[in-house]
């Protein structure tokens, strides 16, 4: 917690001094001309409780509103189906390409970021898991930051609940609960999906809800999804379940992608051209199963900018902070010095 603390004291401080100096427009106009920057969202929010443990998944409406206009200024903003046809033909993209995804699904999408993108008529992706579309099912994780949340437990015990961690007792206190929180999803993510049902349906049985805080995390149903794609917004497929596709059957994967994918396609009357690995799981099976299934293009969680030999299955992202333009320029930087550009060498 303290370390985090300190990293966001130099986020909040130094960015805008570095910013001033001009020190991260100077780096990033050393970006190629040819690279292709995609972005990555997931929830877009207005209330600050409903980021409890500051996971790197929820922008405020203003961050968001900000970085878009940034994009608009510095950045040629293109759809994701368009750039991958334009790369087909063998055409060049527009001068440093930039490409707007949001993952899973969330309501915010619809109620808050959509009308920001309108506003600056910027186009976007959604990429949706269709399990559960139309029973107002959380999606798992936001079940388990809830129960984490709301618990009045000062303790969590890995061992009575299943959870594949060491014995010991996790702390639930004010200090420790975000670490708690994460190291409980990495845990998680590693079981076989029914087992972490099980797993998951323990954890709220154990640990009822005491404390009043923000609810759980909803989820767009069908008729928003929708909305969304008459609103210009491309539809792309994220799963059914929205499993770890890295330790399911070959037979599973497909099934996952097939079904998310003709699921979408009937609900938009439209073909669904990309899909999304769950959380980035991905290894050479399911990138061939997202080829066989006949998808255009799959995107990943791989930190990077893409350039014009990029693997189409499997394009790297930047995850977006919840900051001012200036830290998202640090951001930027930092992922570009870093990874370079991702793709074929």
């Amino acid at each position: 917690m303290f370390a985090s603390q300190v990293k966001s004291l130099l986020k909040q401080f130094a960015s805008p001094v570095l910013d001033g100096l001009g020190i991260y427009d100077r780096q990033l106009r050393k970006m190629p001309a040819s690279s292709w920057t995609i972005v990555m969202y997931h929830r877009v929010i207005d209330d600050a409780a409903a980021d409890p443990f500051e996971l790197g998944m929820c922008v405020t409406r203003r961050h968001f509103r900000e970085q878009l206009a940034y994009f608009r200024r510095r950045f040629s903003p293109i759809g994701m189906s368009e750039a991958v046809r334009r790369l087909a033909r063998g055409e060049p993209l527009p001068d440093r390409a930039l490409s707007i995804t949001f993952d899973d699904g969330y309501l915010d999408n619809y109620t808050v970021a959509l009308p920001v993108l309108k506003s600056l008529e910027m186009d976007a992706a959604l990429f949706v898991p269709t399990g559960g579309l139309d029973d107002d099912t959380p999606l798992w994780w936001d079940r388990v930051i809830h129960t984490l949340d709301a618990t009045g437990e000062e303790l969590l015990l890995p061992a009575e609940l299943g959870i594949p961690l060491s014995g010991e007792p996790l702390s639930l206190g004010p200090w420790k609960r975000a670490e708690t929180v994460t190291r409980v999803l990495d845990a998680l993510w590693t079981l076989p999906h029914d087992t972490m049902l099980e797993v998951l349906a323990r954890m709220e049985r154990a640990m009822p809800a005491v404390r009043h805080v923000a609810p759980v995390a909803r989820r767009m149903d069908s008729r928003q999804v929708l909305a969304m794609h008459r609103a210009g917004i491309e539809i792309g497929a994220h799963s059914v379940r929205h499993s770890n596709l890295n330790l399911e059957t070959p037979a599973v994967v497909r099934r996952e992608m097939q079904t998310s994918r003709q699921v979408l396609e009937t609900l938009c009357d439209a073909p669904i051209n990309g899909f999304a690995y769950p959380a980035g799981w991905k290894n050479a099976d399911t990138e061939a199963a997202a080829r066989e299934s006949g998808f255009d293009y799959a995107v990943s969680t791989i930190s990077g900018v893409n350039h014009p030999n990029s693997d189409i299955f499997t394009l790297a992202r930047v995850g977006m902070p919840d900051t001012p333009v200036a830290d998202l320029k640090r951001a930027l930087v930092s992922v570009i010095q870093r990874t370079g550009t991702h793709g074929k060498s």
